[in-house]
């Protein structure tokens, strides 16, 4: 799978890719790190996996298309290209021809998240617990190994949730400047450094977490959690079509301060703070939200109840780092993984010192710690994950000081 998605623009040309049949072809043109030029690479697959069996294969072509990422195609190639492909199915062209409406809007809000591309890659530290940390965005690129601090991003608010979509840094919920929870929502444009204002959610929340997936020829992002008049348990999900957020199906047990992480469409939420017996305590459940069937259930938990944390998906596992025991006051170096497939969880190398409200990401298949606050101090060293030596090793520092922030992958070409 690895070195299918590395030399993916490579591959699809061979005779081993265009024999494939069509579900494996789909599974591979929906990796949201297959590493290419841009999308016209994946479209460019696909019509030569068509054209490879015309007579058999057209009629395939709907369902193929559903993993073609057709708004970041520019309107030039959806008009000469796409359309031309698809003259003979009308499924297609009612598709192709919706995105190009939405493309001449200017108040178009992009479908769909842009894949990893072989140019590089680049990820964002975003947000933080006062208004001086969540001004700014801090962004690390994974070319010259450097981070830049972008300037300020005008948005007056702190305990945030932030998710990626399209080229937009999507800002969600919060607390105000009067420590007051809200329910207003932005996004930051990734080129421009501008910002502007979408509809809010329905609850005012913060200290929850925002994740994004893709559905249905969309970009989806669920709002889960947090604190706002009490510990949420209610989940809100965000349509690009409407731009309206409609309520779900509520987590099993409500949590703030809580971890999510996604594999194969499902959201992996663990640890955070919870109300058991009117007694706040942090808490080592583990709960699953199936996109699929809009469900929640119990998964195994955490061998460490922690809240302040954060947590990754890394080669189909799920790693947790950090954090602190509410009951103790305890600030934790414990880090663990965990296996959806065997439901199990699994003690990892320890941090090299405890950390709460650090922030865990995965860049270029590797593992990173990046700020958190010890000892009544906030940091900004950031430590890599050193596979070999099962070890973490220091990396280059965060331009200042940062916690309780999320790590996003972004374009490369973003330019704050």
């Amino acid at each position: 799978m690895d070195l299918t998605k590395e030399n993916f623009e490579t591959l699809h040309k061979t005779q081993d890719f265009l024999n494939l049949p069509a579900s494996n072809v789909i599974e591979i043109l929906k990796w949201d790190d297959l590493f290419v030029l841009s999308e016209e690479s994946v479209f460019n697959a696909v019509k030569l996996w068509v054209n490879h069996d015309d007579a058999n294969r057209k009629n395939d072509l709907a369902q193929l298309l559903t993993s073609v990422r057709l708004s970041l195609l520019p309107l030039e190639f959806l008009v000469g290209e796409v359309l031309t492909l698809c003259l003979s199915c009308a499924e297609c062209i009612a598709t192709i021809r919706q995105v190009i409406k939405d493309k001449t809007d200017t108040s178009f809000i992009p479908r769909d998240t842009p894949r990893r591309t072989i140019k590089g890659d680049k990820m964002a530290l975003v947000g933080g617990n006062d208004l001086d940390m969540a001004s700014t965005i801090d962004i690390f690129d994974g070319i010259d190994k450097s981070w830049t601090l972008s300037k300020s991003i005008g948005i007056n608010k702190y305990n945030f949730a932030s998710a990626v979509v399209g080229h937009w840094i999507v800002i969600i919920g919060g607390q105000n400047s009067s420590s007051e929870s809200v329910t207003s929502v932005e996004y930051i444009d990734l080129k421009s450094g501008q910002y502007q204002i979408l509809k809010p959610l329905n609850q005012a929340r913060h200290g929850f977490k925002a994740v994004t997936l893709r559905r249905d020829l969309s970009t989806v992002v669920y709002a889960i959690g947090g604190f706002g008049g009490g510990i949420l348990s209610s989940v809100e999900k965000w349509s690009r079509q409407t731009g309206d957020w409609e309520i779900i199906t509520p987590l099993l047990v409500a949590v703030y301060w809580h971890s999510v992480s996604v594999i194969a469409d499902k959201i992996y939420i663990a640890g955070g703070i919870t109300l058991e017996n009117g007694k706040k305590l942090s808490t080592n459940k583990v709960q699953m939200y199936s996109v699929e069937t809009n469900s929640c259930t119990y998964r195994a938990p955490m061998i460490q109840r922690r809240y302040a944390h954060s947590s990754v998906a890394l080669k189909g596992k799920i790693y947790v780092a950090g954090g602190s025991d509410y009951e103790t006051g305890t600030i934790l170096d414990s880090v663990e993984h965990f296996d959806p497939n065997a439901n199990v969880w699994t003690a990892f190398t320890k941090l090299p010192k405890p950390r709460h409200g650090i922030s865990l990401g995965c860049f270029q298949k590797k593992l990173f710690i990046m700020g958190g606050s010890g000892a009544n101090k906030v940091f900004s060293d950031v430590w890599e994950y050193d596979e070999t030596n099962k070890s973490w090793k220091a990396s280059t520092n965060l331009s200042r000081i940062r916690t309780d922030t999320v790590a996003l992958d972004i374009p490369y070409d973003s330019i704050i």
